[in-house]
């Protein structure tokens, strides 16, 4: 939003520079990006040397064709001066705008006295370009006939001014006219603030208003409110140069008198406005519908969009005249021959206003503002003051009447602001007296009680204003933040991780002890990935979750697995002359429910690539694997506080067929560790060898078992080695199962710390050397004692597993 404090100036005044009002501004929430300078510099009385002029005569230049030798009365008692101009439209009896000898220009240029063709001129009669109040001029500034002679420029015209640019919280299309912002500024600085005129113009055309054109709203969700007059007897042209300078100020190019009305409006009201030449429209009559599939229309700028049925369209009786709250059509525009205009004020869905905006790629100034939300009772006071305009301006006769199908807006009852709870909120006390008085100058209705104001807030602030806390933050901001005294918290709380935050935490600084990189990928990712990972057509997890309005197509939906974005990685890390490492990511998948909701499962996910653990450079570690990844699997299962962890056959699509386990801690499955599919490789451009690992972390949070404390052992450790021999498809997990049940409280640990298979045990058979740790926390044993236990366990070993003692 562009500001021109010249235009401000004329509801409110605080008598402030443009950098101090902007700091002030800034501090109350509405930020300041920059300050720009336009016109003339107003700097050691430069405003004075340019001086409003009569032209008396505008003769021929003797001595040239194009130019014309002017005498200017500038209310000097000396006599009126000469003036050689060059404008072709220059005329006797005109009021120019003359710059004086010594006037400094925009661009520091000083005019002197100069001679053109033999003739000395003194001064320069201004073109609109020349003092920046304009970008386009065909000629020299022609003024009112009521300016007197002698009299500053200044005072007529913004010649010198200075424009806020300002960047806007969503909250706050209040502020995106001159008049909320005026209303800001009194309500921060207490300066008087001049209402708007809001009067109607006379009725004086002929007729009513449903005589020329009748009005059917058939999305009234869309379109709550719809208003609109009809103007005959229009005089289009060029608009006055007092206006075109605000237009061109505030950053918008002024056009014809009727179209710069309706932006002019806009800009200071907030509200758009649209004008149609009423003898372009089909029926005539204006059908607010939602557009039809494939409709076209051709908009001001040329080009031709199509439409599709979320779309809203203002219509006539044959096709869409204006893209609701964006953009006009060509066939209806006003130009130079229109002479009778419908005019259009209109309240729409901003939700529905910023889909379409997406759905085209078009934003306009009107769209910026509708998709905010605007009240409806704005529409009536724009089109009050849009119409005075179009009469004065340009003519125009307003015929009585005005078309107005309004769907009832939901009432705002009265919010109560607690005086108790207004000062614990900010930390200090504001009197209540003062909170209204901040509340009155926001615009709002205030009764003051002895414990509670009700406050009803104006229409331009109700969507913003609905609680209690809004209140509070709107008093606060107003008496100054800055203001809350820096004091440390009477009460320091203590937060603490959940249980899942807290296994995260362990998790990921376990990998990365474990020598993994953390890595974090895209939640969106490109629906191809579940062919990559070869998942069948039923599997459950090709139900996704779509994005209304993806960036592209490969982030289309969101993810159901962290395995594709870590196979990016790794392909990325490959082509950068990394073939080995290891990547870890913590993060969130998202599941579609019925409802329409999403469930969002934490998981770990981990891939190893190429070689791992090299210990040194006599090393070349070995290559990444099942066993690799279980091994790094139970490490991470383990630390995270799960005992028992075992493994059995997996299936997963994406892994080898035969090189790939499922991890389980009792009957509940955690995770997945294994190789990955070459073909999964080969589609994500990734060479082999990949192992990954994935566990679900509701799973394991819910097999974590809190640590039960063993005292420290007093008596000496005894520790047994048994070599046996059983059979090669024996489990070592097994043998140690066997032995803690059979040695009971006193195998303090039991470990297969060796395995063989060769000709020396002969076929089918495998080797084992099974460690055991026995002690009695009570006592020393006996070596009689030891060795009954250790009997106890071979016998066992025996009669189960069908293992033998190797000799």
């Amino acid at each position: 939003m562009r500001l021109p404090l010249s235009w401000l100036r004329e509801y409110v005044d605080p008598g402030l520079s443009a950098e101090e009002l902007a700091e002030r501004l800034t501090a109350t929430g509405t930020l300041v990006e920059a300050i720009h300078r336009r016109g003339v510099p107003d700097t050691d009385g430069n405003l004075d040397a340019f001086r409003i002029g009569k032209v008396l005569a505008a003769e021929p230049h003797p001595n040239a064709d194009r130019l014309r030798l002017c005498r200017v009365d500038l209310g000097d008692p000396a006599g009126p001066r000469q003036i050689v101009c060059g404008a072709p439209n220059v005329a006797e009896g005109q009021t120019v705008a003359v710059a004086l000898p010594g006037a400094i220009l925009p661009g520091g240029l000083r005019l002197e006295r100069r001679t053109i063709r033999g003739i000395e001129s003194h001064g320069m009669i201004l073109s609109p370009v020349e003092v920046e109040l304009g970008s386009e001029a065909a000629g020299i500034m022609v003024l009112s006939d009521d300016l007197p002679a002698g009299s500053r420029v200044a005072d007529a015209l913004p010649l010198a001014d200075a424009v806020l640019e300002i960047e806007l919280t969503p909250n706050r299309p209040d502020c995106m006219g001159v008049a909320g912002l005026a209303r800001e500024v009194h309500a921060i600085t207490g300066a008087p603030l001049r209402p708007l005129d809001e009067r109607d113009p006379p009725a004086e055309g002929a007729g009513r208003v449903e005589d020329y054109v009748a009005l059917r709203v058939e999305a009234p969700d869309l379109c709550p409110r719809y208003m609109g007059r009809v103007l005959t007897d229009v005089r289009v042209g060029p608009s006055p140069l007092w206006l075109a300078a605000r237009l061109e100020a505030a950053g918008m190019r002024p056009i014809l008198n009727v179209v710069d009305v309706t932006n002019y409006v806009m800009l200071l009201t907030g509200q758009p406005l649209h004008a149609f030449d009423l003898d372009r429209l089909a029926g005539p009559e204006i059908v607010v519908r939602r557009a039809r599939d494939g409709e076209r229309i051709v908009t001001l700028d040329g080009r031709e969009r199509v439409l599709r049925s979320s779309i809203l369209a203002i219509c006539d009786a044959e096709r869409p005249a204006v893209i609701a709250g964006i953009f006009g059509a060509e066939f209806a525009e006003v130009s130079a021959g229109t002479s009778r205009v419908f005019l259009e004020a209109a309240t729409f869905h901003g939700p529905a206003i910023h889909e379409a905006e997406l759905a085209l790629g078009l934003r306009t100034e009107s769209s910026s503002r509708f998709e905010k939300g605007l009240p409806q009772e704005l529409a009536a006071r724009a089109l009050s003051i849009a119409s005075r305009l179009l009469v004065e301006l340009c003519g125009a006769r307003l015929v009585p009447g005005t078309l107005d199908v309004r769907r009832p807006a939901p009432p705002r009852p009265p919010i109560r602001l607690r005086h108790a709870r207004l000062d614990a909120i900010l930390g200090i006390e504001v009197p209540p007296a003062e909170s209204a008085a901040i509340l009155r100058r926001l615009g709002c209705r205030v009764a003051e009680g002895a414990e509670a104001h009700e406050v009803e807030v104006p229409f331009e602030r109700g969507g913003d204003l609905t609680r209690e806390i809004d209140l509070v933050e709107e008093v606060g901001r107003i008496h100054g933040l800055g203001r809350v005294p820096a004091r440390l918290p009477r009460f320091v709380g203590r937060g603490r991780r959940t249980p899942q935050q807290a296994l995260v935490a362990r998790l990921t600084r376990l990998a990365c002890d474990l020598g993994l990189s953390e890595a974090i990928t895209y939640h969106f990712v490109p629906e191809a990935d579940l062919d990559r990972l070869r998942l069948p057509p039923d599997d459950p997890r090709r139900q996704l979750v779509r994005l209304s309005n993806p960036l592209s197509e490969d982030m289309a939906v969101m993810r159901r697995s962290l395995l594709p974005g870590l196979l990016r990685a790794v392909a990325h890390n490959q082509a950068h002359q990394r073939p080995d490492g290891g990547l870890v990511e913590l993060g969130r998948t998202f599941a579609p429910r019925a409802d329409g909701t999403a469930d969002e499962p934490e998981w770990l996910t981990a891939v190893l690539f190429g070689r791992q653990r090299a210990g040194g450079w006599r090393d070349a570690g070995r290559p990444a694997d099942v066993y690799v990844a279980t091994g790094l699997a139970t490490a991470l299962l383990r630390g995270a506080g799960v005992r028992e962890v075992a493994t059995r056959p997996g299936s997963a699509p994406y892994g080898h067929p035969n090189r790939q386990a499922d991890l389980v801690s009792g009957e509940a499955r955690v995770g997945w560790a294994g190789e990955i599919h070459p073909l999964v490789l080969s589609a994500f451009d990734v060479k082999g060898p990949v192992a990954a690992l994935g566990l679900d972390l509701a799973a394991v949070l819910a097999a974590v078992r809190p640590p039960q404390f063993r005292g420290l052992l007093t008596v000496p450790l005894s520790r047994r080695d048994l070599s046996l021999t059983v059979g090669d498809r024996t489990l070592a997990r097994e043998v140690v199962a066997v032995a803690r049940e059979v040695g009971g409280e006193l195998v303090r640990d039991a470990q297969v710390v060796d395995r063989y298979v060769g000709e020396q045990v002969g076929a089918g058979k495998a080797s084992l050397l099974l460690r055991l740790s026995i002690a009695d926390p009570t006592r020393t044993l006996t070596d009689e004692e030891i060795d009954a236990c250790v009997g106890a366990v071979l016998d066992a070993l025996r009669s189960r597993l069908g293992a033998e003692p190797r000799t």
